[in-house]
């Protein structure tokens, strides 16, 4: 599943737009809405101003090129700083660059908003390149966290709407549940679970998802709002 676009609130897109290209060098459009479009290399995320009354702090994830993880994070590191696991029983103690179960590799920084941004290289795509890492290495959107006091229902609507699988979780004992596959996924979640490795509380704010589809629907979900949108792609 190929997530195409991802709409998110801001509490102040300018802040964003410095940091998306000042900090990391990615090409940013200032729109004359107020909005701000950062452009990946298949992907586009784009900041809306917030209303006052949230202040919204997500969980996204951007695909890398596989075996670029080590250089990815030494390249982080020299301007900005990286997230630590502190207290976490399956990971070492200060890590930050860290294996799924499912044999990717990450890591996490917090981004001019305070979302909680996590890069991955996963063996499992095709993507390597030779070139080292840099702007063009933001390939796509590989996440988005999505918060929600009924999991059932949440998760039925949107694997409805986008024709996608469960690619893993959504079994007893997982609190989790990522709805896609390798290349992107949308990660429902219970509202108050934290989120990696700070804690950050889910919970649900204004989203807005384009994704390719087998056929082009859509669906608002009143929580966040979440508004979902799958594009045939064929």
């Amino acid at each position: 599943m190929r997530i195409r676009q991802l709409t998110l609130a801001s509490s102040d897109p300018a802040a964003q737009a410095a940091f998306w290209s000042g900090t990391l060098g990615l090409p940013v459009r200032e729109r004359g809405d107020g909005a701000i479009e950062v452009q990946l290399r298949d992907s586009m995320i784009r900041f809306e101003q917030a209303t006052s009354q949230i202040d919204p702090r997500y969980h996204f994830a951007i695909n890398i090129p596989r075996g670029q993880i080590e250089d990815a994070a030494a390249s982080m590191a020299e301007r900005h700083e990286l997230l630590a696991f502190h207290d976490d029983p399956d990971e070492q103690e200060g890590a930050t660059i860290v294996r799924t179960d499912r044999g990717a590799s990450t890591f996490c920084f917090l981004d001019a908003g305070g979302n909680v941004v996590e890069l991955i290289a996963s063996p499992h795509l095709d993507n390597d390149s030779d070139a080292s890492f840099g702007p063009a290495c933001f390939l796509e959107v590989a996440e988005i966290g999505v918060a929600t006091t009924d999991i059932g229902s949440t998760r039925e609507g949107i694997q409805e709407v986008l024709g996608a699988d469960v690619h893993w979780g959504g079994r007893e004992g997982w609190l989790l549940t990522a709805i896609g596959d390798d290349h992107g996924v949308v990660i429902v979640a219970p509202t108050g679970r934290g989120w990696i490795p700070i804690g950050l509380p889910a919970r649900p704010l204004p989203t807005m998802i384009v994704a390719d589809g087998p056929r082009s629907r859509e669906i608002i979900l009143a929580e966040g709002p979440y508004h979902i949108r799958a594009v045939a792609n064929h």
